[in-house]
């Protein structure tokens, strides 16, 4: 049995094609549609032992119909962390997705193990996560590589990983590499904070105005 890692799938979503940074280099969603599943096919070689982790974000935009047939074309036994696409507005996990038979349904994170590592799987990165002291790692997406994880963490995204899943060995060296090199990686986290400054200054506006929560920016 093989384990394998991956996160914002996002099938059937045409903004993936359209969005400012970084869209996808598809021609359409049935072609997007068509390459993720059959890289997902290539790396996946059994439908019965191999289990693959989604780490948030199936699909977004298709029909029931349309997500059950892409779900049955992806070989190994799924299991799902549920993502922000994943629940309506209400906040519930969408009725059609709890549907479809997952191996497994985390609704906030899960933990798994692989030679004695402990691995955390969230959709979101995070400046800490359960015994990141005791040396645990964080699998993590939703930010489709426009989030530098901390030493330790690793964006597992379909955008980051050459639109495929990664086993967890694959996933535990680039975590080794990220901890080797944990002075370039903090460098690259803190410039990356320091890019945020002007989404916080005008926040910071709207709090001075005295704008309504209803009228404020999220």
């Amino acid at each position: 049995m093989t384990t394998y890692l991956t996160a914002d799938p996002h099938f059937g979503h045409l903004k993936m094609l359209e969005t400012d940074r970084h869209p996808r280099p598809f021609g359409s969603v049935d072609e997007m549609n068509r390459v993720l599943i059959a890289n997902w096919n290539k790396v996946v070689a059994s439908n019965d032992k191999d289990v693959v982790w989604v780490l948030g974000d199936f699909a977004l935009g298709t029909t029931e119909r349309e997500m059950a047939e892409i779900f049955y074309q992806l070989r190994g036994r799924k299991k799902l962390v549920i993502g922000n696409h994943d629940v309506d507005n209400r906040g519930a996990v969408k009725e059609a997705l709890l549907r479809l038979p997952w191996d497994g349904v985390a609704t906030h994170r899960a933990e798994i193990k692989h030679g004695g590592q402990r691995i955390i799987l969230d959709h979101y990165a995070g400046l800490t996560w359960n015994a990141d002291h005791h040396g645990s790692y964080l699998a993590y997406g939703h930010s489709h590589g426009n989030l530098p994880g901390l030493p330790g963490s690793v964006d597992v995204g379909m955008d980051v990983q050459n639109f495929r899943p990664i086993s967890v060995e694959e996933f535990v060296r680039q975590a080794d590499d990220s901890m080797r090199n944990w002075e370039k990686q903090l460098d690259v986290v803190i410039r990356n904070l320091k890019g945020r400054a002007e989404r916080y200054r005008r926040k910071v506006e709207e709090i001075r105005e005295d704008r309504p929560l209803s009228a404020r920016k999220t």
